[in-house]
C-alpha cells in the first residue's frame, strides 16, 4: 500500500482504478476488506450491512452473497448500489456509487475458491433452519457438514455482484495535518477528478 493518496504531491491517478488497487491485498490474498453495502427497499428505505469486498477489476468491484438475501433481493429490483471501504487504521475510506449486475458463474466459483474454510462452510450452513437450532446442535451440524465434506464447491445459492461505479470518492486523514478527499465522477470522456477538502 501507498502512505499517502497522492505520492509526493505529484498528479492523481488518471482513474479511480488505479489508486484503489494500491489501498487493497491483490484478488487472491484471503485477507478481504471489509465493506458496508448500501441498497433500497422496496419502500424505498435505505438499507446497509457489511459485505466483504471480493476483487477490484479495471472497471468494477465485486462482492458475493447468498441469493435468498435480503440484499440479493433488493439488489434484483433496483441494481443500484453504494459500497463503502474503511481502513481504520490507514485512516483511509472510499466510497463507490453505481450500478450492480451478477457476475458469471466462472467468477463466482472462482472467489469461493479463495475463500477461507470458515466461510465456504458458512455459505452452504447460514440457513434460517440452522439458526433455528440451539448452539450444540448448529456446532454438530457443523462439524458434522465439514467432516462430510473436505472440498467444497459453492452452493447453489452463492451469488457474486459487480458494482460499476459512477462516483467514487477517496479519503484519507493524517495526524499532521488537514485531511483531504479526491472525487472521480465518470463522465463521456472519461473520469473527472477533483481534490476536496477533508
Amino acid at each position: 500500500m501507498t502512505d499517502r493518496l497522492v505520492q509526493d504531491d505529484g498528479p492523481f491517478p488518471p482513474d479511480p482504478f488505479t489508486l484503489l488497487r494500491t489501498w487493497t491485498p491483490p484478488d487472491d490474498d484471503p485477507a478481504r476488506p471489509a465493506a458496508t453495502l448500501a441498497t433500497v427497499d422496496d419502500a424505498g428505505l435505505p438499507d446497509a450491512r457489511t459485505v466483504l469486498l471480493s476483487t477490484v477489476g479495471s472497471d468494477a468491484v465485486t462482492f458475493h452473497t447468498d441469493s435468498r438475501s435480503r440484499k440479493a433481493e433488493q439488489l434484483r429490483a433496483r441494481p443500484r448500489a453504494a459500497l463503502v471501504v474503511r481502513w481504520e487504521k490507514q485512516a483511509r475510506q472510499v466510497v463507490l456509487r453505481g450500478t450492480t449486475a451478477e457476475t458469471s458463474a466462472e467468477e463466482q466459483a472462482t472467489a469461493f475458491g479463495r475463500l477461507p474454510r470458515y466461510l465456504q462452510l458458512l455459505a452452504w450452513l447460514n440457513t434460517a433452519e440452522t439458526a433455528a437450532l440451539g448452539r450444540l446442535q448448529r456446532e454438530r451440524r457443523w462439524a458434522a457438514f465439514d467432516a462430510e465434506h473436505p472440498v467444497l464447491d459453492p452452493p447453489p445459492t452463492w451469488v457474486g455482484y459487480a458494482l460499476r461505479p459512477v462516483d467514487v470518492l477517496f479519503w484519507e486523514g493524517s495526524e499532521r495535518g488537514p485531511s483531504r478527499r479526491v472525487r472521480y465522477r465518470l463522465t463521456p470522456n472519461g473520469w473527472a477528478r477533483e481534490p476536496l477538502p477533508g
